[in-house]
């Protein structure tokens, strides 16, 4: 099997994975007692380049639950993502660069 489809069959099964994740975390988060949840805006330094990658990025993110892309910076370095509820911000970021991104980085380098 060529290695480029190896990459897209790993890709769609991190996706699958993280979407299994992020549901279970919403649905508790949807349960948990009011005031519990924190919120946030979180700047996720990208490290694809290309509009094609970050737009498969952006799009993994937004349909992932709990997680909704915002924007691009115009130098098209960092995506900002809400996020429903966050602990820890920089292990969220770190989260979806190497569950998502680095998937994304091996199609579409």
């Amino acid at each position: 099997m060529n290695r480029r489809v190896r990459a897209w069959g790993w890709l769609a099964t991190a996706f699958v994975v993280e979407l299994g994740k992020a549901t279970w975390a919403t649905v508790r988060a949807a349960l948990a007692p009011p005031g519990r949840l924190r919120p946030a805006i979180l700047a996720v330094p990208l490290d694809v380049r290309s509009p094609v990658a970050i737009t498969l990025f952006a799009d993994m993110v937004t349909l992932t639950p709990g997680t909704t892309s915002l924007a691009v910076s115009a130098d098209g370095r960092t995506l900002y993502v809400h996020c429903l509820d966050v602990a820890d911000a920089d292990a969220a970021i770190a989260d979806m660069k190497g569950a998502l991104e680095a998937r994304v980085q091996e199609v579409l380098p």
